[in-house]
């Protein structure tokens, strides 16, 4: 036997094992660490593709140019399975003091006729500061006007955090994957862990 014929086995072999292996990961029943399966992921994608026509991603970029910093949150989760459904949750917390908490919560699939959004805004909650009239705002140019909010420490990121889950619903819970906003508005998966 020479050293070809002993070799052509063992090739074989070991494209079958790299074959197999290949074929394991990319069924649709292996799921990443949020539990999204790879054709979940795909559904979920194809749904936020079908909102590129819409103004969805001009109400992207807007809130995050208003906000002045980027969605501190972009979360997906599996709704439904029959329809596969999605909620989609973006949470923006506001650079400065008068500024406004924004969240847009999303559910989505690929038949965007049946889509439902909601855009909430609240105030943020300063420690310092004149109030207007309604106690609900920080008057323009007064103490806190222009003060980072991420100054104020850990209790100003405890508010921040309650408003977030405030508005979450279910969203965090699995099956979920994380996204992302594009510059263009578009929004994407980002890639499984």
């Amino acid at each position: 036997m020479n050293m070809y014929e002993v070799a052509r086995p063992l090739r074989s072999a070991a494209i079958g094992v790299v074959i197999a292996a290949a074929l394991a990961g990319c069924g649709s029943g292996a799921t990443d660490s949020g539990v999204f399966t790879r054709a979940n992921r795909q559904d979920a994608q194809a749904a936020m593709n079908a909102l590129q026509n819409s103004n969805i991603p001009f109400t992207l970029i807007t809130v995050t140019r208003a906000s002045l910093s980027a969605p501190a949150t972009c979360e997906v989760h599996l709704e439904s399975r029959n329809p596969t459904t999605f909620k989609v949750y973006l949470f923006w917390f506001p650079y400065i003091g008068p500024a406004s908490y924004a969240w847009l919560s999303m559910t989505i699939d690929k038949d965007s006729s049946r889509d439902k959004f909601h855009l909430g805004t609240t105030l943020s909650a300063l420690p310092g500061g004149s109030l207007s009239p309604n106690g609900r705002a920080v008057l323009p140019w007064t103490k806190d006007f222009d003060v980072p909010l991420a100054q104020y420490g850990p209790e100003q990121a405890e508010k921040g955090k309650q408003v977030l889950m405030a508005h979450a619903g279910n969203v965090f819970s699995k099956p979920t994957a994380k996204c992302q906003v594009l510059t263009n508005g578009y929004l994407r998966l980002a890639p499984s862990p």
